[in-house]
């Protein structure tokens, strides 16, 4: 009768433990979240104890379901949603550091799980809910961060696909609070994100895409050039979007040196020539 006392016990202490522990580490991945609500660019790799490869990370994964289930602030709730999609992002940083392909797959799915619960939970406001900048200017931070991460590991379609899934509900806040997130580099070289209000969209639609897809979007494919740049054989990469509905796809494709390309034909003239 004890051992059955002590079991139900024994599970919400390590319930309790395993709250702590998400808590802990959200803070320390959280890479300077600030009390004016700008946020920095980065999302440190995860360093906590329950990582994607541990045997418990279930039982993690199951806290953080309950933690979301029992915000009732629905505001608040998509702001621990993406806290813990985040979260997936540290893991997936440290389990590619550690060369551990399936693990880093097996976060990116569950990101990839939370974005669509995110995406659903948006219905649930109206227009102009400007209560929901903080969260865009997360979900800005992850689509930033993921696009740092395929210049590093440009051949993940793992990444690729978080990354497209990013942009995606990033638009979807953008229709809700009519607010777009750019980014600033302060004197301190520090970057963040600050909202904008996309006044332009109501008198010329297709210059608020421009401006919306142009600049954040610009600068991923601007630093995706320099990478490649550095890679033998590789001149740049041509980024493209295309639109399906709502959703945004973006395509990168490796292209060579046309100089290289328009050598080798001479060579290859000359040679035949000769």
């Amino acid at each position: 009768m004890k051992n059955l006392q002590i079991i139900p016990g024994g599970i919400l202490v390590i319930a309790l433990l395993f709250c702590a522990g998400t808590v802990a580490a959200l803070s320390d991945n959280s890479a300077g979240d600030e009390g004016t609500g700008d946020i920095s660019e980065d999302i440190a790799p995860y360093n906590g104890p329950i990582g994607a490869d541990s045997p418990l990370h279930g039982l993690k994964l199951a806290m953080e379901d309950l933690d979301e289930t029992f915000t009732f602030n629905e505001t608040q709730r998509v702001e621990k949603r993406l806290d813990h999609a985040q979260l997936r992002i540290a893991e997936v940083r440290r389990e590619l550091e550690l060369n551990r392909t399936v693990t880093a797959e097996w976060a990116l799915e569950l990101y990839r799980q939370k974005l669509n619960r995110t995406e659903g939970s948006l219905t649930l406001f109206e227009s102009n809910a400007t209560g929901l900048v903080h969260a865009q200017k997360m979900i800005a931070r992850h689509h930033s961060v993921l696009a740092n991460l395929l210049l590093l590991y440009p051949n993940n379609t793992g990444l690729a696909r978080a990354y497209n899934n990013s942009l995606f509900v990033e638009r979807k806040f953008e229709e809700k609070t009519e607010m777009r997130i750019d980014r600033f580099i302060e004197k301190n070289n520090k970057t963040v994100f600050k909202a904008v209000k996309l006044e332009i969209r109501k008198q010329d639609p297709a210059r608020d895409d421009r401006t919306a897809d142009g600049g954040a979007m610009e600068q991923d494919r601007d630093k995706i050039r320099e990478k490649i740049k550095d890679q033998n054989g590789v001149y740049m990469v041509n980024g493209t979007i295309t639109r399906q509905g709502d959703l945004r796809n973006d395509t990168l494709s490796i292209m060579k040196n046309p100089q290289e390309e328009k050598g080798s034909s001479r060579d290859k003239g000359k040679n035949g020539r000769e």
